[in-house]
């Protein structure tokens, strides 16, 4: 039961690296975080891509581990 646990929350933290992404190329509207998000959308754009990166990994050796 907690191993579903811990995988559903891996997978709500990749959406919100995806979210976080694609707020930080303009695909999605912020309204009041338009400013912040202009200011530090270099930032935004690099994390989100570390925290895509290490959440899809974490996923699929978490899938690997529940179906062995």
């Amino acid at each position: 039961m907690t191993d579903f646990l811990g995988l559903f929350f891996e997978i709500l933290l990749l959406l919100a690296g995806i979210y976080i992404y694609l707020l930080s190329r303009g695909s999605i509207n912020g309204g009041k975080q338009s400013p912040f998000v202009k200011e530090n959308k270099n930032i935004l754009r690099i994390t989100s891509l570390a925290l895509i990166a290490i959440m899809s990994i974490n996923v699929i050796l978490h899938i690997s581990q529940l179906i062995s």
